[in-house]
């Protein structure tokens, strides 16, 4: 009896272990989407269309607030166009779910920003989805709407 009661115990403090292992890879996971979030962002705000390059997966889409449809290239050449300017951008409310090598973040952002040459803060609501590849994060799809 006391060797299934030690064989039981054996069991819970694995399973337990094994259950703290996988919450502390999802939590390095989230901190992970966090970063990569933050650096598109300092990409934009600094029109590094390489960096930006590089966090954006080839098969990127990104469906904008003005109703238009980018793809990786595009959205690239937007940027480096002048067309939209970032100076700042705050990120708020973002839940992270993480589901292996594929990753949602949703949240919103402040931006002060300039369309067409005129300068507004806005605000956005925004769903971007992950892929893991290589070992690296890479931005495969970004939805985002203004906040009435």
């Amino acid at each position: 009896m006391r060797s299934i009661v030690l064989r039981l115990a054996y069991l819970a403090a694995a399973i337990s272990g094994l259950a703290w292992s996988a919450a502390g890879a999802i939590a390095g996971a989230e901190d992970e989407i966090n970063q990569v979030e933050d650096r598109r962002y300092d990409a934009m705000i600094r029109n590094d269309a390489a960096l930006l390059a590089d966090t954006l997966a080839e098969e990127f889409q990104y469906h904008q607030p003005n109703g238009k449809v980018n793809d990786k290239p595009g959205y690239i050449a937007q940027m480096k166009s002048g067309t939209v300017k970032i100076f700042k951008a705050e990120r708020y409310n973002v839940k992270i779910h993480v589901y292996g090598d594929i990753a949602t973040a949703m949240g919103e952002t402040r931006l002060d920003l300039e369309l067409g040459g005129q300068r507004r803060n806005s605000d956005l609501r925004y769903l971007n989805v992950w892929v893991k590849r290589d070992g690296r994060w890479q931005l495969a799809a970004r939805q985002s709407a203004f906040k009435q």
